[in-house]
């Protein structure tokens, strides 16, 4: 099975590598790395980053991926940007430095940070072979310190397709913002996380996957890494052994009191973890292996999160969850001692979700499905998997789950299934579940490999809905697209052009009553409306101090204009009202 990767070039080594949630590289002097962003080093160049704004500058290729349509496809890269600097107490933040000729190959000592589509060759940088990565970020840092100096981005444009539009139908191209949000995390200093629904995760799809948008894994990654002062998070630390000896590269997770998986992590050298810039709150902690070097099939192996752990200690059987309360400020302990063994049963392959029983797609990708769809079907696949009397879990509130069935090598040759019809609540809390199956002491994992997504997504973290900045801003991250901006300067924010359904780029377009008609039957009010839109007429018989009064049912507005007749209307003099509500 071709499995589209991401990966990151490290143009200067480190000794050692130790875990925390979201994985991070520590070195031998225990230097985190990252950018150095509030006092930087002498011998970065201020056009690397800005001394006096304190931001991390980038270039653009000019030539982006298409001849036609470039414009949108640097967009994109700008937006998933703006998704990282939105992330909030932290002091993550970027500055566009300009556009670039078009380049060819990776160049770290130009004193440029630079993002651009490999075309010609996937031979970058001095012999670096990009082939089978979606993309790779190339950085260099200081041996001691560790914080970076420069960095450039390539996306191999060589041997995939490209699309940049998120509302497209598109499931065989690359989405551009998924791709880069997963590099910028690399530029970052982030490295691959063994949780499923995470944008670091090692490998990715095609279309709009699972890892667009950055999840709760991703965001204390950035949190930990550029920390604002005031923080007020928390974290749980531990020590993993077996038979009293440290395990290397023991994934550990973390759910809330909802049941989503939040962060995972792996155990370095010491057997240490540490899952921080944690929400306050209650957390079940557990520890499971990842998969085997040696496995043809497989979710996550150590060598997926960085070579460090290619001899990963996957001899082990996994732990039922510790209940960790989290406070402000404080680390909590969560110790395991794991037994010695070999996991009956594993999960190598995760079922999309489907609305016919017999209908099968199978990927090692994460999955998802929108709160308050229903009558879905999912599982999970491997040689291994029990063929009866298992019971087979997703996690998290607002799941209904139907009988369990079995495909017993029927399906797919050589492979056992596990299959479960299953209902997903409109209120159901979106995030990052897990799939669990289990057969009498023997459990398998797929950790945060299924993705209850919300009806609107808010990748930029501003309250306002994603869909309706998308659809109005070249790029959605951008200060015009805000809430509280008012870039058609009508006296509407775009917060009140979002539920109100009018144009916040077009001042002509606002909330308004375009025409009262009275006849016999009343008196008829036309509005402009958004499809879909929710709207109050109310009335009042004084303009100035009498109460305004609702009349009828809100209205769904189906078009372009709306309208409702006031049946109660007389000759005496009457003042009306349209209000949006959300």
């Amino acid at each position: 099975m071709k499995r589209n990767i991401f990966t990151v070039g490290l143009l200067l080594l480190v000794m050692t590598f130790h875990a925390r949630a979201f994985v991070t590289d520590v070195n031998g002097s225990g230097n985190t790395r990252r950018w150095n962003l509030l006092t930087p080093q002498s011998g970065v160049s201020t056009n690397v980053v800005n001394t006096n704004t304190h931001a991390i500058r980038f270039y653009l290729a000019s030539d982006g991926y298409s001849a036609t349509n470039t414009a949108a496809e640097l967009n994109a890269v700008r937006a998933s940007f703006g998704q990282w600097q939105a992330i909030s107490n932290t002091y993550i933040k970027f500055e566009e430095a300009g556009l670039v000729g078009p380049q060819t190959t990776i160049n770290t000592s130009d004193n440029s940070n630079t993002i651009f589509w490999a075309k010609s060759s996937t031979m970058v940088g001095g012999g670096n072979d990009i082939s089978g990565a979606l993309g790779v970020t190339f950085i260099t840092f200081g041996p001691t310190d560790n914080y970076i100096r420069q960095g450039d981005i390539v996306f191999n444009a060589v041997l995939y397709g490209w699309f940049a539009d998120f509302f497209s139908t598109n499931t065989t191209d690359k989405f551009i913002e998924g791709v880069a949000l997963h590099e910028i995390g690399h530029f970052l200093g982030l490295q691959h996380s063994p949780m499923g629904a995470a944008t670091m995760l090692w490998v990715g799809g095609s279309g709009i996957s699972v890892q667009t948008g950055l999840s709760s894994d991703d965001i204390s990654g950035a949190r930990h890494l550029y920390p604002t002062a005031n923080t007020n998070y928390g974290a749980i630390k531990g020590n993993i052994t077996k038979s009293g000896i440290p395990v290397l590269g023991a994934a550990v997770f973390a759910r809330d009191s909802a049941s989503n998986t939040v962060a995972g992590t792996v155990t370095d050298a010491s057997g240490n973890y540490l899952i921080s810039a944690l929400v306050p709150g209650n957390y079940q902690t557990r520890t499971a292996p990842l998969d085997s070097s040696s496995a043809s099939a497989f979710l996550v192996r150590g060598t997926d999160i960085n070579s460090t752990y290619n001899s990963a200690d996957t001899a082990f059987l996994p732990t039922t969850n510790k209940s960790v309360t989290v406070t402000v400020n404080t680390t909590n302990t969560a110790d395991f001692a794991v037994t010695t063994g070999t996991p009956a049963f594993s999960i190598a392959y995760i079922r999309k979700p489907s609305t016919s029983s017999g209908a099968y797609s199978i990927s090692s990708l994460p999955t998802s499905i929108q709160a308050g769809l229903s009558n879905r079907f999912v599982g999970v696949f491997s040689a291994n998997l029990p063929t009866s009397g298992a019971t087979f879990t997703v996690t998290g509130d607002g799941i209904t789950l139907g009988t369990v069935t079995y495909q017993p090598g029927t399906v797919f040759s050589g492979l056992n299934g596990i299959s479960i019809p299953i209902s997903v609540s409109s209120n159901a809390t979106p995030g990052a579940r897990d799939f669990i199956v289990t057969q009498g002491a023997n459990v398998a994992y797929a950790n945060g490999f299924f993705e209850v997504q919300g009806t609107n997504t808010d990748y930029n973290f501003d309250g306002l809905e994603d869909t309706f900045q998308r659809t109005y801003f070249p790029v959605f991250t951008t200060t015009n697209a805000a809430p509280g901006s008012d870039p058609d300067a009508d006296g509407f924010n775009n917060y009140a052009e979002n539920i109100s359904g009018t144009n916040p780029t077009n001042s002509t377009s606002f909330l308004k009553i375009q025409s009262v008609t009275r006849n016999a039957s009343g008196a008829t009010l036309v509005w402009q409306s958004g499809v879909g839109k929710k709207y109050q007429v109310s009335t009042r018989t004084n303009i100035t101090s009498a109460a305004w009064q609702n009349i009828g049912l809100p209205v769904f507005a189906s078009g372009a204009t709306a309208q409702y007749l006031d049946t109660s209307a007389t000759n005496a003099a009457r003042f009306y009202r349209i209000q949006a509500l959300p």
